[in-house]
């Protein structure tokens, strides 16, 4: 599947997200996303724009630092973060979000969404990455995304957030995420 556009809106009748991804071929899919699916969602995916947008780190210290949110940065880890800040919303800013979302004419999975129950994330040599929604049936749905993609996901979640009352918030209009945890508030 080709992706040509994405939206997410929030059902609050469902009290999930839901995310349409339509395709050149004019295919349409629908996926629930629930509370906790998005929270580690945003985790992983902030992970996988940093890792995009470094010169092919070790993910094993990106992990570990995302293991220990108590760590104070350096001044180098600050300055490295802004800079990815600053990318991140130059490439959000050369997006088309002024385009209407075309609903498809063709639903491959059904016309009713499908609840997500696992995300998985690969990270792919050429920095594309390709997304695994896996459903309560346990069958895999397989998106290929280029980095752009991933900025623009990360950017409309941000933006629907605010509607969830889901305690996931924005800390600022640069995406910074917060999300409550175990330890109260954990800092993307």
């Amino acid at each position: 599947m080709n992706i040509h556009q994405i939206q997410i809106s929030y059902s609050d009748q469902e009290d999930r997200l839901l995310m349409s991804i339509n395709s050149t071929e004019n295919e349409e899919m629908r996926l629930f996303l629930t509370r906790r699916i998005v929270t580690s969602f945003l985790d992983i995916l902030n992970q996988t724009i940093s890792h995009s947008l470094l010169n092919k780190p070790e993910l094993n210290n990106m992990e570990k630092s995302a293991c220990e949110p108590d760590k104070e940065l350096t001044p180098q880890q600050m300055q490295q973060q802004m800079a990815h800040q600053a990318k991140h919303q130059h490439i959000v800013d050369e997006s088309d979000y002024a385009t209407p979302f075309n609903t498809g004419n063709k639903f491959p999975m059904g016309e009713v969404p499908i609840l997500v129950v696992k995300i998985t994330i690969n990270i792919h040599q050429d920095n594309n990455v390709s997304f695994v929604f896996v459903n309560t049936d346990g069958e895999d749905i397989n998106f290929n995304l280029n980095p752009q993609l991933l900025h623009n996901i990360l950017d409309l979640l941000a933006k629907v957030l605010p509607s969830t009352e889901w305690n996931i918030g924005l800390l600022d209009k640069n995406n910074l995420l917060i999300a409550e945890s175990e330890k109260n508030l954990i800092l993307h």
